[in-house]
């Protein structure tokens, strides 16, 4: 299942081991943890809108009961959250939130239940004082582990996915010698060992932008975006450790097309002139020049022709070390001579993904038939295992 976030559908992979785009696993844990504003909620939102746009059902479990204050924000983002696609729920204990939980997965048979936050989710003995103090040591964690094993063997069974937002939290330490670790996830280790996926989010700079504020009447600079560096600390689908940036506007949510803008930028697509960016097509007659990156993503969006010629380059169907392989590969071929004809629209479709000059690798009618040859023979062959299929 799609994140809504271009970037981290990358760093999840789809099992190829190859940087291609995937998502968040159906049928498995997936945990997002990270300090305060640094997006957790606004990622698990992107993932419920995508399952709201499949037609699929959602299950919101708001044990902070935060998402009340931020309608306007999930409007923006674009969730619907008119029932029953998308169940919205408050419980006030672990208890009785899990009970919920198993009732809607029961009922709705949703696709995703999403859960804010692990932390919050304190058990009843706590709330009630039907325990003492050193009872309630580790139950939280107990539950929790509890819980996490009745409900895997369920999510499998109705092909959905858990996504638990987490909290970090600070280790008490009482030995000054200790180098264990400073900050930990709540829950216990079971989180850790049920999650197939652990999403590790740490906030970065954000951007300002200076005008008159509304408020005061005195110039100030106003936060607009957020860099938020997203690391993909465990990963049963494809390679972990895998991490890069993703841009949250403010008010609107993970910014796709900044993260676009800077790859273009990173890869040199679009060329940088001091605080000017410019970028021509040699096709066509598509190009702009504007100052500053906030004017070159107004651009792309304003003028959605240029963004899907410049998509293909940024997403090639291949990983970037491979095709970089290949492409040297062929380059040596062709100045030796020895390219055959198949090999020439190989290299042709790699130059084209890198935006480089085609021009000296069109095919002759020579190679041309061959490659036509070549189709027929593919065909026949798929029409007579389809024969001895049938």
């Amino acid at each position: 299942m799609s994140t809504g976030s271009w970037v981290v559908n990358r760093l999840i992979g789809d099992g190829s081991h190859q940087n291609r785009a995937g998502g968040i696993p159906r049928g498995c844990v997936t945990e997002i943890y990270g300090d305060e504003g640094c997006g957790k909620t606004t990622l698990a939102l992107h993932i419920a809108k995508q399952a709201l746009d499949a037609g699929q059902r959602v299950v919101y479990a708001d044990f902070e009961k935060s998402l009340r204050t931020q309608y306007k924000y999930i409007q923006n983002i674009g969730v619907d959250i008119s029932p029953p696609n998308f169940l919205h729920i408050e419980p006030d204990n672990f208890e009785d939130g899990v009970k919920t939980i198993g009732l809607a997965m029961a009922k709705l048979a949703p696709s995703v239940v999403i859960i804010d936050s692990v932390t919050t989710m304190l058990p009843k003995a706590a709330f009630d004082g039907e325990a003492d103090e050193s009872v309630q040591v580790g139950l939280h964690a107990k539950l929790t582990g509890t819980w996490l094993n009745w409900i895997c063997k369920r999510l499998a069974r109705r092909n959905c996915a858990l996504v638990l937002l987490n909290q970090m939290r600070s280790v008490i330490k009482t030995d000054k010698y200790d180098h264990g670790p400073k900050e930990i996830t709540s829950g216990g280790k079971a989180v850790r060992f049920y999650s197939a996926l652990r999403i590790h989010m740490l906030p970065g700079e954000k951007e300002r932008v200076e005008e008159i504020s509304d408020i005061t009447g005195v110039s100030e600079k106003k936060a607009i975006s957020q860099t938020v560096k997203v690391v993909v600390e465990k990963n049963k689908l494809d390679m972990p450790f895998k991490s890069g940036p993703i841009y949250i506007q403010f008010g609107h949510g993970i910014d796709n097309v900044m993260s676009m803008v800077e790859l273009a930028i990173n890869r040199r697509i679009i060329k940088k002139d001091g605080s000017f960016y410019s970028w021509k097509d040699t096709g066509s007659d598509l190009e702009f020049r504007v100052q500053g990156k906030q004017a070159v993503k107004k651009h792309l969006e304003a003028n959605p022709e240029i963004l899907e010629v410049i998509k293909p380059k940024l997403q090639p169907s291949r990983d970037d070390v491979e095709m970089d392989n290949t492409l040297r590969e062929l380059e040596t071929k062709k100045e030796a001579g020895t390219l055959t004809a198949d090999e020439k629209e190989e290299l042709r479709s790699i130059r084209k993904i890198k935006g480089l000059p085609t021009d000296d690798v069109e095919l002759s009618q020579e190679d041309t038939e061959d490659l036509k040859e070549l189709e027929s023979a593919i065909d026949s062959k798929s029409e007579e295992d389809a024969e001895e299929k049938e």
